[in-house]
């Protein structure tokens, strides 16, 4: 089974939302972009599948569009790029930049 994963290389922290639920992911990518920017990277990548689920139900790729399009996820961002199975924001850079790196276990109880 597929576990959530996340790597920062002091530019751009990378997040794996594979394994997660729909709910548990966007409190992961909200609690990550927020110490993103706290720390001063510069971009947050977001891999979120492809999700290739038919139907109305819910998906992380469908939720974090949502949030990107119509919620607060956008306004942190300077640019959006998407692909097929993941986000890059490029963030507003206003605070200085700290070396200590972002682990998985910071951003998720």
């Amino acid at each position: 089974m597929a576990t959530p994963s996340l790597d920062d290389d002091g530019t751009t922290v990378t997040l794996d939302l594979h394994g997660l639920s729909v709910d548990e992911a966007l409190d992961v990518t909200y609690s990550t972009l927020r110490l993103a920017e706290d720390r001063g990277r510069s971009r947050l990548k977001v891999i979120h599948g492809s999700s290739t689920t038919q139907g109305q139900r819910r998906t992380i790729k469908s939720a974090l569009h949502d949030q990107l399009d119509r919620g607060p996820l956008g306004s942190h961002a300077t640019n959006v790029m998407r692909s097929r199975d993941s986000l890059t924001l490029a963030l507003d850079l206003t605070a200085a930049s700290d070396p200590t790196r972002i682990t998985l276990h910071d951003v998720r109880p």
